[in-house]
């Protein structure tokens, strides 16, 4: 491990509609907390957390999340290009109680790939899992849109109870180890 603490920096941005859950999620994994109020990120926000991972080479090695978390907002979508560059990996969000939020993810796919020029380790996120009752998407089409996108990963999360919300960042920052 180098001298400043971790062996790896690597720059990864949350993607996906406005209420999809995103800054709830950077929130639970920096601060182990939910909180019900909801503010509309402006721009984009800035996180930095560190994760030990094992690399491909069976080494556990230390990686330095550089998080942002990017306006979902189509008002924003003039500002977003220019927070991709650099990017090594991305979380992509969506709520799946919000078919709204679904039918959107195909527009950042490509958004993302046009800011970049390449495609970069993507893991697709069903967000706010935890309110069963009133799921509108599946799992099995979200298992389909990964595998006709190429992602890396998907799970299912909750800002809320927590759940899968580490092994979402810990599989991020596995998967920019090979980009």
């Amino acid at each position: 491990m180098s001298s400043g603490g971790f062996d790896y920096m690597r720059k990864v941005v949350m993607i996906g509609a406005g209420g999809s859950g995103k800054t709830a999620l950077v929130n639970r994994f920096l601060t182990q907390k939910f909180s019900e109020e909801y503010i509309v990120t402006i721009g984009s926000q800035f996180a930095v957390k560190t994760v030990h991972v094992e690399s491909a080479n069976g080494r556990n090695v230390v990686v330095k999340l550089l998080v942002w978390d990017l306006a979902g907002q189509q008002r924003f979508d003039f500002i977003r290009g220019s927070y991709y560059r650099g990017s090594k990996g991305a979380l992509l969000v969506f709520d799946t109680t919000r078919k709204s939020t679904w039918i959107e993810l195909p527009k950042w796919v490509k958004e993302i790939e046009d800011a970049l020029g390449e495609k970069i380790p993507t893991i697709l996120l069903a967000n706010k899992v935890d309110l069963v009752e009133h799921r509108v998407i599946t799992r099995e089409m979200a298992l389909q849109f990964v595998e006709e996108n190429g992602f890396v990963g998907y799970l299912e999360t909750s800002a809320l109870s927590g759940q899968n919300v580490e092994e979402a960042f810990y599989l991020l920052a596995k998967s920019t180890l090979s980009h």
